[in-house]
């Protein structure tokens, strides 16, 4: 089975990946640093493509917040990591991200971003919830290695906008 686990810039992705890694033996492609290696800042997505697509192969987790681009029918899954848009701003604060950043990003997730682009792109999506449980999120993603079924969670961050005004930070 090849995973690909996306979502928006600080939700989990790459932490998650390590724990399935630790449990499951399965081997971690991070397409950030892959990028970073090879010096590419920006990319399209054929050219995304063209670069991770070889390099695809059975009991494999790949994760990336552009993971979700990847056309390739040998992903047999993809998961988009969701979190709380005030628990992202913090851990996107800590990262020493700009306001502009932070607000970007929350916004985007805020409003499903990530998630909708996934959908529009393929059949097999699944979300979960990963504001607080990272061992929840890891346990249910191993399930699903393990050929089990899930639904995911239903993910609903839209309120935010009534809430706050414009912004979802608090």
């Amino acid at each position: 089975m090849i995973i690909a686990i996306t979502g928006t810039p600080g939700v989990g992705k790459h932490s998650v990946a390590e724990k399935l890694r630790l449990r499951t033996g399965y081997e971690v492609l991070d397409v950030n640093r892959l990028l970073r290696k090879k010096h590419i800042k920006n990319i399209s997505a054929s050219e995304l493509n063209k670069l991770v697509s070889p390099l695809l192969h059975q009991n494999m987790i790949v994760v990336s917040h552009l993971a979700h681009l990847l056309t390739s029918k040998k992903i047999n899954l993809f998961i988009v990591l969701r979190c709380d848009p005030r628990i992202l701003s913090r851990r996107l604060k800590r990262r020493g991200y700009s306001a502009g950043k932070i607000y970007a990003n929350t916004m985007f997730e805020t409003i499903d971003g990530e998630y909708i682009e996934a959908i529009e792109l393929h059949r097999n999506v699944i979300q979960f919830d990963n504001s607080s449980n990272i061992s929840r999120t890891v346990d249910l993603i191993a399930k699903l290695i393990r050929g089990g079924t899930l639904r995911g969670d239903s993910v609903d961050y839209s309120s935010y906008l009534m809430q706050v005004g414009k912004s979802p930070r608090i």
